[in-house]
């Protein structure tokens, strides 16, 4: 078994894979970048499992009864989820996330075409002005980058908290704090939450607030957050769409227990968030910015948005062509910054 720990420590080193994950049978498979999934030649037993564990985390760590699931942090930095028995059936199941090297720029995604540069030039001009914004889609859709590239551009002035469930954001400005929450240990030390980080954030004389996955009940407190004048603050949210994404915010928020009619609720989202950005791992294996809202206000009971940005898909006989394409719609926020003295450019919503 010892050569078999070796081949998935070697993967785990491999630049090349993004993820790693070990079954409860002992059989692994690994992602590579650009090459999809593929199963590894090994066979793996509790000990070698336990063995690959220890040199990926740089500490050892004991699961069992007592402790059958944990969220963990590898010594590079990259997310391991761990559940044993007695609550899988077989041996552990590890799943690795792993930290990348580096971040792409908003200028590599460009010429990747996760985006256009008319929407890559609008979102720095919406970073620029301290808007608030939302960045939806599935797992692996590449989120997380586009945030990373996006909270990049905020000025080297601001001071930027940086709130996650694990480390996985690296920004090049020197004032930036990076906060993580803590799952409950074995020794009996209390959890700390999203909820309870952004409360402390408020407190720290925030710029800008990054969160990294917006899952829970810290829904309402960063609504909060943006609703008593925190500007620039930015998270990500799993949805499938644009809308799917504000109907996932409302079930998070109401979901705190705070004593609100829905229509409240959907008030406040509409107050704090000026844009949805949501991307998606298309057919082809990319990942693009298929859609860029603005939430207008409401009618009636329902949020209204606008599309700024839409992905556009063509069939033909060659195949599937994307092109995301400006809707040729400016912001209702361009009217606020005119009166404050602004001059917002629209060259962005006019495509060539």
């Amino acid at each position: 078994m010892a050569l078999d720990v070796e081949k998935v420590i070697a993967a785990f080193r491999d630049p090349a894979v993004n993820e790693i994950m070990i079954n409860p049978d002992g059989g692994a498979f690994v992602e590579r970048l650009g090459s999809g999934m593929e199963a590894l030649p090994v066979l793996l037993d509790t000990e070698s499992v336990q063995a690959f564990l220890n040199a990926a985390l740089g500490t050892e760590e004991v699961f069992g009864a007592k402790r059958p699931y944990a969220d963990l942090s590898a010594h590079d930095g990259s997310r391991v989820h761990v559940i044993s028995p007695p609550l899988t059936r077989g041996g552990m199941c590890v799943t690795i996330r792993k930290r990348p090297t580096r971040y792409l720029s908003l200028e590599e995604m460009v010429q990747a075409q996760s985006l256009t540069p008319n929407c890559a030039a609008f979102l720095k001009f919406c970073i620029e002005n301290h808007k608030n914004m939302l960045i939806a889609g599935g797992t692996s859709s590449g989120k997380t980058t586009l945030l990373n590239a996006l909270a990049s551009l905020a000025g080297t002035k601001d001071r930027i908290l940086v709130l996650e469930d694990t480390p996985e954001m690296v920004l090049p400005q020197r004032h930036v704090i990076y906060m993580k929450t803590r799952l409950r240990d074995p020794e009996g030390g209390a959890d700390v939450t999203l909820k309870e980080l952004l409360i402390n954030s408020l407190r720290m004389r925030p710029d800008r607030i990054i969160v990294g996955e917006c899952r829970s009940v810290e829904a309402s407190d960063m609504l909060q957050a943006m609703n008593v004048g925190h500007e620039g603050v930015m998270c990500t949210l799993h949805a499938s769409s644009a809308r799917e994404a504000l109907q996932r915010l409302e079930t998070l928020t109401l979901l705190s227990g705070i004593d609100l009619p829905l229509k409240a609720v959907r008030q406040n989202i509409v107050q704090a968030i000026d844009l949805v950005v949501y991307m998606s791992k298309l057919s082809d294996g990319t990942r693009r910015v298929l859609q860029v809202a603005e939430i207008t206000g409401m009618e009636l009971d329902t949020i209204t948005m606008t599309d700024l940005f839409k992905m556009d898909v063509r069939r033909s006989p060659g195949g599937v062509a994307f092109q995301l394409k400006a809707m040729g719609t400016v912001p209702r926020f361009f009217d606020q910054l005119r009166a404050q003295g602004g001059d917002p450019p629209n060259h962005f919503f006019q495509d060539a």
